[in-house]
């Protein structure tokens, strides 16, 4: 076995020093807003792969990839349909040339509806897209300290059917298999199951009973919801009971209900069957009167989670864009994905003092080494091992050799 095959087979296991982040009082000079952080290596490129990786996955089912700006006008971003739901976590900021409001995107799915209704108002249905780049909110959710976040998503503009939502919810587990995270469950449900179902009852409603009642379904509390006064209360109460893995259950109750409420629960059970024949290892659960987070989706929508990780990892569903398109998407929250990654390891990195030249550098790095040169003068091996290097390259022409830790 030559030296270079040793090399080659023994760099895979080295790994090169982190940055770490400077626990001097100079870094207190550069203190961050609360919710914000610097990405440093080897975690910055992870992500940075991360992201990749679940965009070639969506580009790989037609899925054509566009790039929004992070600010736009105020009254665009925030117009009917997802932006307007996002108003509350949006940062405003008046822009100096225009003299008019600003808003930085705490969410890329109104762009995604903006664009698809303007620029490619022309282009034939279903228009297919993906899209990835940095959000800001506000403020942070219960279950996620930061504000500047990493979002990749997919949208399918023209249909929100049940097609549309298998087809999107099975892009969204692929691309989560692809980036590493395994072992899904994901939760279907209605958010406006509950009103089809109270119907005209809903409509004579007093706003009291109503917060009552939808604060009830939310707390899934069953007492409260059938001791208020409202007609549809059993049978609210009873879909809520048959919530789970198994839908014989909801299916018997679909037949009962109004029939608006009774297509959208066949069709959400139809999804779930063609789920689980399309992706056996995940686990599916159906809770028809789940309403946290949806507050733009109408009809099919749905989390994904990965087992022993906080919250969501990816969400979506049916919506109406702001230019009356229905539409299905899906989001992924790339900071929730890489926490669930194990530790990313470096290329080994090969130290090339000064002498040895730059040549001798860019001759490995065409065979696909990693290299770092060094400073002219500096004792080479000191400074090797300072900045992390693995190998040494001592001679022009000759082999990496491993540095003594």
């Amino acid at each position: 076995m030559s030296s270079s095959d040793s090399f080659d087979r023994s760099s895979s296991d080295v790994t090169v020093m982190p940055l770490s982040p400077d626990s001097s009082g100079s870094a207190a000079q550069g203190l961050l807003p609360s919710g914000l952080s610097d990405l440093l290596a080897p975690q910055a490129e992870q992500d940075a792969k991360a992201v990749d990786t679940v965009l070639s996955c969506f580009a790989a089912f037609g899925y054509q990839r566009i790039k929004p700006p992070l600010v736009e006008f105020e009254q665009t971003l925030l117009a009917d349909g997802p932006g307007a739901a996002l108003a509350d976590q949006t940062f405003r900021l008046l822009d100096p040339i225009s003299r008019r409001m600003m808003a930085l995107r705490s969410d890329m799915t109104a762009q995604i509806a903006r664009i698809s209704g303007t620029r490619l108002a022309r282009y034939p249905r279903p228009l297919r897209l993906a899209y990835g780049g940095e959000v800001m909110r506000v403020v942070p959710d219960v279950l996620n300290p930061e504000r500047q976040l990493v979002q990749a998503g997919a949208e399918i503009i023209g249909r929100d059917d049940q097609h549309a939502a298998t087809e999107i919810i099975m892009l969204g587990v692929r691309a989560l298999g692809q980036a590493g995270i395994s072992d899904l469950t994901i939760d279907l449900g209605l958010p406006r199951l509950a009103e089809d179902i109270l119907g005209d009852e809903l409509v004579a409603m007093d706003a009291e009973l109503k917060q009552q009642m939808f604060a009830a379904i939310s707390d899934r509390d069953l007492t409260r919801l059938t001791q208020l006064p409202v007609n549809a209360a059993s049978v609210l109460a009873e879909v809520m009971e048959a919530s789970g893995a198994d839908s014989s259950r909801l299916s018997a109750i679909a037949s009962r209900l109004p029939e608006a409420a009774s297509g959208q629960l066949a069709e959400l059970i139809a999804v779930a069957d063609n789920l689980n024949s399309l992706i056996p290892a995940a686990a599916i659960t159906l809770d028809p009167l789940d309403l946290q987070g949806y507050g733009y989706h109408t009809s099919i929508s749905f989390s994904i989670f990965g087992a022993g990780l906080k919250g969501a990892i990816a969400r979506g569903g049916a919506y109406v864009t702001g230019y009356d398109e229905k539409a299905m998407g899906l989001s992924v929250y790339m900071e929730r994905v890489l926490r669930a990654l194990p530790a990313p390891q470096q290329s080994p990195v090969i130290y090339i003092p000064a002498e040895v030249g730059l040549a001798s550098g860019l001759a490995l790095v065409e065979r696909g080494r990693h290299v770092l040169y060094g400073t002219q003068g500096a004792d080479a091996e000191a400074e090797a091992k300072a900045l992390g290097c693995s190998f040494i390259l001592r001679d022009a022409g000759g082999m990496p050799e491993p540095l003594d830790k």
